[in-house]
């Protein structure tokens, strides 16, 4: 808080100094804008007497905003000899100056300043330098419980300008306006769908096809099929490349919606509607039952008032909120959110009425404070997106680079003309670049999206599939995901016993407990279930169970944060009787006796004590526990005048306690334990109780039998350094954590070289879920702000799916491998025969550009799809996640691909085609026509590029179903249970016709063979499937050894 704003520079020790005129010269030293000097000495000419400025008899705090102050600063002076201001001897001076425009950071500096500086005033006093200064400031912030000391209402109307009857005036408001600008969230800067569109088509590679297309039509060239022909290749690539890259964020969008449309506010002392978005600083607005909080601000007058702050928070506990004028310490954590007395932007009010005054509008809300956060990230590439991008630029200049060089052979060394060598040059680029890869990779990552949604898994964008399948940590938050998000009763303490709730309501004495949960509660079950989960559980169960339900309730005294209970007075027309419930320290302080063995007998310390006891093992074991007690009032009386506080909650009999817990969804051990066997960390993050978070762990096996609980506070203390090592191993579990805490966690993991899904699903989640590799949010309970922010919705809110879907994105990857080597095996088949036509005199060109084509995007194509629908194979999820630095397509794997399957392919077009030259050609090779002109071609040249390609398809179909497992042998496997695989192979068959038999045949330059030579050409499809068998046979050996 005050560290953030320190330095050497702005602290000063001032031993000799007696009056205040030495404190504002030292001030306007260490400023060097005049105008700022200026303004300091105009507020600041004589001795501060203005006593919101005072705290205690020692501290002084002179603050102001100022439009010409553009960042925060603060300036310390510590005066040992002391100054006199109105009679009080300050030894202690902070100056504090904020921008204008930023009223919600000068009151969160007041109100936390207030109470730092008492706390550490003593060692303050001792420092005889400023960085002794700086080190007592840090070590009292990591050390002192976190408090804020509230300013009463005066001074927030004096800080803001403003009437706390009237509020402001129209003029005033209007001026504010032009100050503060709209109370509306800054809009995301985006780039327009349609520049996203054109881009796709402008990558490394499709510039390279487009000067090639171009080319393709130049007069001497004349190939205007072939242009056609590679212009479809670029379109078609360019709208997988969209499809698959192409995400619009609306996180921001879905926060400014949060937002309320107009809002009752008191100006010249009149109640009207104004627009949300013109409420300012300093007004005062009226809030009932239902309406959206507009602005961040501070109540003043309230009656039972309840605020739903899920959308801020993702908690879906219900929150009390008051007006309060005290000190404010709460334990644990402190999080600015958690104020009794304030309401914040995009909460709603689900009960009772209030009055309040603003303090932040628009950007400067805490929920504009997240929409910041989340718009500053920038989504990175998921790691198949670089690997894509990075695979296609060292494929397309490796064919460039050989182009060139063939190119510069052809036409210098080989004699070729110009244009034969610059055909020669697209020859050898196309049939080097796999131009089917960009549409099978972004139609098998469809059909994995499509497989993930039938298991309750929405992706919102094509790669994240795969980044699914190399997620190493996943930060999952607790209420929702790895519990069911339903509040129920598990286990009663009465009578001296532990029950269950069926146990129970047969116990004696069960309906005095059963009518305290039914009518000491203010959730209702009809229509419609509404109010806090807690009293929705206790209402459950005692709805079904109670049998007096002819009881009025006269009187109540609501639950706050400092009595932590609520009581209240019901009658009949027979008795009279007041119920109370709270955390059991409070309830126990209101009671004298305690009913035991049907009997009320009287509370002494022993029992007093071991009821203290039972109550904190329950707690232990993680469960929210409420107390209940009672007693029977005199009096048959409507009046609730006649009822006090001090009347109800003294001398109360203590009933017991009900033990609640959010239940386990069933699957989530099974799921964690699939997660630790796959390598797989689970981090819990969650803004629940330390104690709850690692109950709930043990439970479901995060963390080991004695798990690490982090706290928001301890988080605070650490540096990135000390939380490194927390979180480079195990399974560290975060409690009451906040969003730029929880942001910190995951930009710490993937600096670490983590894949990081987080799972979230309110907007405090929204900057997290953003920078994630992969965001996941909650379907049912998710925000919008939250749903846009992530990269994949679970529908069903189960942890379950998530592994279920890292399952599949293995698999996804897997087969991404699977086919990339089926389209790569037939490379050498249209490389080489290039080669041979240019470096061997003669020797006739055995594939033309158009039949490349033919195969990367025509009969390939198909069948690589089905091989990217297969499902992960067995045991995928009992394997480390891949390495975010694993190569898609290595040198290696090309190499195999080119010299194994590759040859073998490539042999089997050979020996077809010299099968054909000696049976059909007499042994005379036919000759390619003069300069390639193909409409001067023979038939026999034709039916030799017919003979050369369709070994390419016959051998094909015995790759593209041996490549469906690497292990599993093709006769054991059922051949027919991918039916893509199998109408793609059909697909084949039939451009194969058309190609042979109808018009294209002059397009793409073939014509019919005899049946022998087609029969000759599936020797091939042997040859490969006894060359995969062996391979499968090995490999079994060897992870059988293992």
């Amino acid at each position: 808080m005050l560290l953030e704003y320190l330095n050497v520079n702005s602290i000063q020790i001032l031993k000799d100094s007696k009056h205040w005129e030495d404190v504002q010269n030292a001030l306007i030293k260490k400023i060097p804008e005049l105008e700022i000097q200026q303004e300091i000495q105009y507020r600041f000419h004589s001795i501060p007497t203005n006593t919101f400025e005072t705290v205690g008899d020692q501290i002084l705090i002179p603050h102001f905003r100022s439009a010409n102050i553009k960042t925060p600063e603060l300036f310390l002076f510590i005066l040992p000899e002391g100054i006199k201001v109105g009679g009080k001897n300050i030894q202690l001076v902070l100056f504090q100056m904020i921008p204008e425009h930023l009223p919600s950071l000068h009151l969160r500096l007041l109100h936390g300043l207030s109470s730092l500086l008492p706390q550490i005033f003593e060692k303050l006093m001792l420092c005889q330098e400023a960085r002794e200064v700086l080190s007592v400031v840090q070590l009292g912030e990591k050390e002192m419980k976190p408090s804020y000391k509230n300013l009463n209402q005066s001074q927030i109307a004096f800080e803001l300008q403003t009437d706390l009857q009237n509020g402001l005036t129209k003029k005033e408001a209007n001026l504010r306006l032009k100050t503060f600008g709209k109370n509306v969230i800054d809009k995301e800067k985006s780039t327009p769908i349609i520049w996203k569109f054109i881009k796709s088509f402008f990558n490394l590679f499709a510039i390279l096809l487009w000067v090639a297309t171009g080319l393709c039509f130049v007069p001497g060239v004349d190939m205007p099929e072939l242009g056609i022909a590679i212009f479809i290749v670029v379109l078609i690539n360019g709208i997988f490349s969209f499809l698959q890259e192409s995400k619009s964020d609306h996180a921001v969008e879905a926060l400014r919606n949060l937002l309320a449309n107009e809002c009752p506010v008191i100006r010249d002392g009149e109640l009207g509607i104004v627009q949300a978005d013109d409420i300012v600083p300093g007004d005062l607005i009226v809030l009932s039952e239902g309406d959206i909080v507009p602005a961040d601000c501070r109540i003043i007058e309230s009656e039972d008032v309840e605020v739903d702050n899920s959308s801020l928070t993702g908690e879906s506990t219900s929150a009390r909120r008051y007006k309060s004028e005290n000190q404010i310490v709460l334990e644990g954590k402190f999080l600015w959110l958690e104020m009794p007395n304030i309401l914040f932007a995009g909460s709603s009010l689900i009960k009772g009425k209030t009055k309040a005054i603003v303090f932040g509008t628009g950007q400067n809300t805490e929920i504009g404070q997240i929409a910041g956060l989340t718009s500053q990230i920038k989504r990175e590439e998921s790691p198949l997106q670089k690997q894509l991008r990075q695979t296609v630029i060292s494929i397309s200049l490796f064919a460039f680079t050989i182009g060139v060089v063939f190119l510069i052979v052809g036409y210098f060394v080989a004699g070729l003309s110009f244009v034969q060598a610059f055909l020669f040059f697209i020859g050898i680029f196309v049939a080097n670049v796999p131009e089917g890869l960009l549409p099978t990779v972004t139609l098998s990552l469809a059909l994995g999206v499509s497989r993930m949604a039938k298991r309750n898994a929405i992706l919102k964008d094509l790669s994240s599939v795969e980044t699914l399948g190399c997620t190493t940590v996943i930060c999952s938050d607790k209420t929702g995901t790895l519990t069911q998000n339903q509040m129920r009763v598990v286990e009663l303490y009465f009578d001296s016993q532990f029950l269950s709730p069926e146990l129970f309501s047969k116990k004696e004495g069960s309906q005095l407990l059963f009518e305290c949960g039914y009518y000491c509660n203010n959730a209702v079950l009809e229509p419609n279930p509404m109010g806090d989960p807690t009293e929705l559980a206790l209402l459950y169960l005692a709805s079904g169970q109670i049998q007096n339900t002819n009881y009025q309730r006269i009187f109540t005294n609501g639950f706050d944060s400092i009595r932590k209970r609520m009581s209240v007075v019901v009658q009949n027309k027979e008795f009279t009787k007041s119920f109370a419930k709270g955390g059991p320290q409070e309830i126990l302080s209101i009671c004298s006796y305690v009913y035991e063995n049907g009997s009320v007998l009287p509370l002494d310390p022993k029992k007093r004590e071991r009821l203290k006891q039972t109550s904190d093992e329950s707690a232990r074991k993680g469960n929210r526990v409420l107390a209940f007690a009672y007693q029977m009032l005199d009096g048959n009386s409507d009046s609730k005048n006649e009822y006090s506080e001090k009347q109800i909650e003294s001398n109360m009999i203590y009933l017991g306690h009900a033990c609640l817990a959010d239940p386990i969804r069933p699957k989530v051990p099974d799921a964690i334990n699939k997660c630790h066997t796959a390598g797989i960390r689970i981090l819990m993050i969650t803004g629940d109780h330390p104690l709850t978070a690692e109950s709930l762990g043990k439970s479901i096996g995060i963390g080991g039998e004695t798990p690490v609980v982090i706290t928001g506070v301890q988080l605070d203390q650490m540096n990135d350094l000390s939380l490194r090592e927390w979180v480079k191993k195990g399974e560290p579990i975060f409690a009451r954590v906040s969003p730029s805490q929880k942001l910190r966690i995951v930009s710490i993991l993937q600096e670490l070289g983590e894949i990081v899904a987080v799972t979230g699903d309110g907007v405090n989640d929204g900057p997290a879920l953003k920078k994630a590799d992969i965001g996941i949010a909650m379907g049912k309970r998710g925000t919008e702000v939250a749903k846009e922010a992530a990269r994949m919705i679970i529908v069903d809110d189960d942890f379950a799916t998530i592994v279920s879907a890292i399952e599949e994105g293995r698999g996804v990857f897997e087969n991404i491998r699977k086919f990339s080597a089926y389209v790569l095996n037939s490379n050498p088949q249209e490389l080489i025969p290039f080669l041979l036509w240019a470096m061997i005199p003669g020797f006739p060109l055995l594939m033309t550009v158009m039949g490349v084509l033919a195969v990367d995007v025509g009969t390939d194509l198909i069948p690589a799809m089905g091989l990217g629908s297969e499902p992960p194979e067995k045991g995928i999820m009992k394997r480390k996640p891949r390495n975010r630095n694993q190569k898609l397509i290595s040198i290696g794997f090309i190499l195999k691909s080119y010299c194994m399957e590759g040859m073998i392919l490539l042999g089997a077009c050979l020996s077809t085609y010299y099968y054909f030259v000696y049976t059909e050609c007499g042994g005379v090779m036919p000759l390619s026509p003069e300069g390639l002109n193909m409409t001067k071609a023979s038939n026999e040249y034709l039916q030799s590029l017919t003979t050369f390609f369709f070994p390419t398809i016959t051998v094909q179909i015995a790759n593209v179903l041996s490549k469906r497992s690497y292990t599993e042998s093709i006769f054991s496997m059922n051949l027919f249970s991918n039916r893509i695989i199998w109408i793609g192979i059909g697909f084949s068959i039939l451009l194969c016709y058309l190609f042979f038999y109808t018009e294209l045949s002059s397009i793409y330059y073939f014509a019919p063979l005899p049946i022998h030579v087609y029969g000759f050409a599936f020797h091939g499809t042997l040859v490969l499937l006894l060359y995969s068998e062996i391979l499968k046979y090995f490999r079994r050996k060897k992870l059988n050894a293992h």
